[in-house]
């Protein structure tokens, strides 16, 4: 035995000898050394670094020290046995430590042995090598574990250990901050190295092992302080823009898709033309790789508070730095040079989008924690966001379902929860990511659209010039374009976690819209207003009893995100349309219901103008923009709130004219085109009609109503419309037709290239323009003709009959009469210009409406339009067209216009004279219900004031607001007018008398030749 004066471990010896040790048979089988130069294990021996001791027992001291020494060795060949194995070589510390801790655990198992000092002192030398790797330099500890996690799998389970364990020994050694100090003086290399890798890689050369490597971070709940270096590591700094998110860890795996990584970088897939336009492997690695970052995201929110906070602010800092992508200017120009980096890519967003879609499953049915989310979060302000537990930025500034006064302070709960939370992320996160995708989408469309137009026009002239090649490669182009944005929208995993939150979160909007008053006050007094149970209460009404005032505080952008998601589905190929399983069409049909007629919900009449092109998807019909074949829902047949789909339709088709905003005509139209298709598909529906009769019913009852029946002010736009659009598409027909017959008759060839041009971009224009009022004018006189078939007393109202008939004159004599020539272009078939058609809706309208007297002189009266020719112009045009027995009831309806206008004539010849005072002011007629206006104080005809106001509601003298109710009835000068007219009939009797060939009784007079 050595002195301890030759050796200064020699001391130790004897603690070994004196205490409860170490067993030194266990130090060989664990760490592969020995202090025995006589020993025959297949181990180094250290006798001559240490000691040399023979000893069955050694103290912890002595094993620490050894151990340490082991650990500075620069070599250890020299002291291997003959027979010493790679791992008892292995000169790199952390992989040495790591393979002495597995052979411990598997002894301590297999054998029931106490290694807990064994145990011990490698950990805290593995901590001292993680804490202090400058004594074992040059070893980098970053590549040796990089080494260790890549060759784990999933049967090892002591790598996954040996990380915990040496990382809870180090946060145990020193204070927190110092811990995770050290930790990432060693891991951040790693992850950088990582990052590296992984940002080469595209959607099919992804490896699993990076998922596996960055799991060792977040799978043990022990070692949170993992997860925490982790999500430090991706956070890019406070001030970063958008676009620097993508180069952060997270993000270069949320920017592997379809799509490009960046919006300069070229689409990689579909780019070859087939036939196919869908491809399930790359839908299938797009779906396992985003379920991978979900699971990595999911386990740093649930690792610890820490990491769940920093991994929400992660998350609202991301979607801060990317909310100009929700601006119309960025959705356009995104691709220029000046944005590309301020803003992150649509791989990018969509990605992560994907990731909160799939974090909301817990929201939506069937276990519906949505019902736990505080339609108040968006009224905290800043400054209370850090007590309230609200992580995201400027959810304050949110446009709202209903405006609150300025300065007023909105409720607030007491605090939010993760749920709230994360549904409002996930709403914003749609908003940034899949909306402006849409959009893009509809772009590229319209330029493929144009681009193959182009394409068949020069090809048929000549095939292989430039042009011709240069318009194919962009139609290849574009066609790779909108398959990859499709296909990474339409992906069918992703999309059912999409269609499942939008079902949860139409639940949620309509049960806090219909939240009972009793139940609201019991909220205020918990300071907590989410709905928390699902009561389902039936629709009783346009607007419920009860709005809370918390719907301030509900951003429209919930509801815009699913206009937008049912609108993208349209667009869909058939084998790619998402079939919406039927408790989502229960749940979208409802809150469609309720926010889309009612203002007392919804400020905004545009946002409820596009709840109605969501109605419209929901139609077991074709509709158009759509490739759908088929499309099966029972909503409109037996959903129990399904009578008031008509009144609700109504309520916002008269919106958009009453808005009192600047709404542009063109977008106006865009917003009724659908609700005209729902409002035929009702007709075909006999108890839906009943609710158009009911309404009709309702509004001649109420006629001087202060408030303009609904239908009323319905059906007085439609004609009002419908006047504009045909004016509109007679104008411009015209005008093309000029310019066909200049480009025809030569008149061209002497203009500049860029005039003709000029006139080539003229007519395109035109024709768009004649094709947009071609197509809604068709829906507006079909629905017209629809109306007229069952509702007829209201249209011929003293204060809409003399339009009706107006409208219909005016439309037939130019579409019959002898001007129809100026309307006759080239292939009418592109404007969608149908004249033939047109007459024949027509003339149903006006045999419809023929059995009412009223209506048959209002047609004989129009002055602009009506001659006795009218009528025998649109039956020769019947004749041509095959009008069958349209033929022979026009023919009568012309025979009872002329007598009733001859009656009328006579009538009025007899009352030509009538005093001044007994005329209306407005139109010059003999007033029959004469009435006196409030402000102006003058007499107009009730009928004349009743028309006025249904489009302006204020006195047309003096532009004071005015209403039916406060106009007063006249009647002194109704009975002066009344005895007036009497006195003149009365003498008029008397005279016919006399007459030699008196009229029979009840014939009508005969106009004088």
């Amino acid at each position: 035995m050595t002195s301890v004066d030759e050796n200064p471990f020699a001391a130790l010896l004897q603690e070994g000898a004196n205490s409860d040790g170490v067993s030194h048979k266990l130090v060989e089988e664990v760490l592969l050394f020995t202090l025995n130069k006589t020993s025959s294990s297949a181990a180094l021996c250290l006798a001559d670094v240490v000691v040399d001791t023979s000893e069955e027992t050694l103290s912890e001291d002595l094993v620490a020290h050894a151990l340490f020494e082991r650990l500075m060795l620069a070599e250890t060949s020299q002291y291997a046995a003959g027979n010493a194995s790679a791992e008892a070589m292995e000169l790199r510390a952390m992989c040495y430590l790591r393979g002495a801790f597995a052979r411990c655990e598997r002894i301590q198992a297999e054998r029931k042995i106490d290694c807990s000092k064994v145990l011990a002192l490698i950990l805290n030398n593995a901590s001292t090598c993680m804490r202090q790797p400058d004594l074992f330099a040059p070893q980098s500890f970053g590549a040796q574990w990089m080494e260790m996690f890549e060759q784990a799998d999933e049967h090892d389970t002591s790598t996954q250990e040996f990380l915990i364990r040496v990382s809870c020994k180090v946060v145990e050694e020193v204070d927190p901050i110092e811990a995770l100090g050290a930790l990432k003086a060693i891991f951040y290399p790693v992850l950088t190295e990582l990052q590296k890798i992984i940002a080469k890689e595209n959607l099919i050369t992804m490896k699993k092992n990076a998922f596996w490597i960055l799991g060792f971070f977040v799978r043990d709940k022990r070692a949170a302080v993992l997860g925490e270096l982790l999500i430090d590591f991706t956070t890019p700094n406070p001030k970063a823009k958008g676009g620097d998110y993508m180069d952060t860890l997270l993000g270069s795996l949320l920017c592997i898709s379809i799509l490009p990584k960046t919006q300069t970088a070229k689409y990689e897939f579909f780019n070859e033309l087939s036939m196919n336009q869908t491809d399930p492997a790359l839908w299938a690695l797009l779906s396992h790789h985003q379920q991978s970052i979900f699971l990595l995201v999911k386990q740093l929110l649930v690792l610890s508070p820490e990491t769940k906070k920093k991994t929400l602010q992660w998350l609202a800092n991301c979607l801060d730095a990317n909310v100009s992508r929700g601006h119309l200017w960025s959705s356009i120009n995104i691709n220029l040079e000046q944005t590309v980096h301020s803003t992150a890519s649509d791989a990018f967003m969509t990605s992560l989008n994907a990731v909160l879609t799939r974090l909301c499953a817990p929201l939506c049915m069937p276990s519906i924690k949505v019902l736990l989310v505080d339609p108040t979060y968006c009224a905290v302000p800043d400054k209370d966001r850090q007590a309230k537990s609200v992580s995201m930025l400027k959810a304050y500034d949110e446009t709202c379902l209903l405006t609150s006064e300025e300065g007023e302070e909105r409720l607030t709960a007491e605090k939010y929860n993760f749920v709230t939370e994360i549904f409002y992320m996930t709403h914003k996160c749609f908003e940034l990511a899949n909306r402006p995708c849409i959009e893009r989408l509809v772009r590229v469309m319209r330029e493929l659209q144009n681009t193959q137009t182009a394409y068949g026009e020069v090809l048929n002239s000549d095939p292989n010039n430039e042009l011709t090649k240069n318009l194919f490669r962009m139609i290849i182009e574009q066609m790779q374009q909108v398959l990859c944005i499709k296909n990474t929208l339409s992906e069918p995993t992703n999309d059912t976690f999409l269609l499942k939150f939008f079902e949860a979160s139409a639940i949620w909007l309509t049960e806090i819209a219909m939240l009972p008053r009793e139940t609201y006050e019991q909220c205020v007094d918990k300071r907590d207003f989410s709905p928390q149970i699902f009561r389902n209460l039936e629709l009783l009404a346009d607007t419920p009893p009860f709005v809370a005032p918390y719907m301030q505080s509900v951003p429209e952008s919930i509801i815009d995100n699913m206009v937008a998601y049912l609108n993208f589905c349209r667009r869909l190929n058939d084998d790619q349309y998402i079939h919406i399983y039927f408790s989502a069409h229960d749940a979208f049909f409802k809150m469609i219901l309720l926010f889309m007629g009612s203002s007392v919900l919804v400020k905004n009449p545009h946002l409820r103008a596009k709840l109605a092109e969501a109605l419209e998807f929901l139609l077991p019909t074709q509709i158009m923009g759509s490739n759908r074949k088929t499309f099966v829902t029972h909503v409109f047949d037996n959903h129990s709130d399904r009578f008031k789909v008509v009144r609700s339709l109504l309520n916002v088709f008269v919106s958009i004219e009453m808005t009192g905003q600047s709404v542009q005509f063109e977008q106006k139209f865009n917003y009724r085109r659908p609700m005209y298709a729902i409002m035929e598909f009702l007709w075909t529906k006999p108890e839906h009609v009943q609710c158009f009769r009911d309404l009709a019913i309702e509004a001649e009852q109420n006629m001087d109503a202060i408030e303009p029946p609904i239908f009323l002010r319905f059906i007085n736009l439609l004609i009002n419309d419908a006047i504009f659009l045909l004016d509109d598409s007679l104008s411009n027909l015209e005008q093309i037709k000029q310019l066909q017959q200049a480009q025809e008759n030569g008149e061209w060839n002497s203009l500049s290239h860029n005039e003709r041009q000029q006139q080539v971009s003229n007519l395109q224009h035109l024709g768009m323009l004649a094709r947009f009022d071609n197509l809604i004018a068709k829906d507006t006189i079909n629905f017209l003709k629809l109306l007229t078939t069952e509702i007829k007393s209201i249209f011929c109202h003293n204060s809409m009959v003399d339009r009706m008939a107006a409208m219909l004159n005016y439309f037939l004599l130019n579409l019959v009469g002898p001007k129809k020539e100026r309307f006759k272009v080239k292939d009418k078939k592109e404007f969608d210009f149908d004249p033939a058609q047109t007459v024949l809706e027509i003339s149903h309208i006006y045999i419809n409406l023929s059995s009412d007297d009223s209506f048959c002189l209002a047609v004989s009266q129009d002055g602009r339009s009506y001659s006795e020719h009218l009528f025998s112009y649109a039956e020769n045009i019947l004749i041509r067209i095959g009008g069958g027995q349209l033929i022979g009831e026009m023919s009568e309806l012309a025979e009872k216009v002329a007598r009733m206008g001859a009656q009328y004539k006579e009538e009025q010849e007899l009352l030509a004279d009538a005093p001044e005072e007994y005329l209306d002011p407005i139109i010059s007629t003999l007033m029959t219900d004469p009435v006196v206006l409030p402000s102006s104080k003058v007499t107009v005809d009730r009928s004349t004031i009743a028309r006025h106001l249904l489009s302006d509601q204020t006195d047309p003298f003096n532009r004071e607001p005015l209403t039916m109710d406060k106009v007063k009835s006249n009647e002194a000068l109704k009975q002066e007018i009344e005895s007036w007219i009497e006195g003149k009939r009365e003498a008029a009797r008397s005279k016919s008398k006399g007459s030699s060939e008196p009229a029979a009784a009840g014939s009508v007079a005969q106009p004088k030749s």
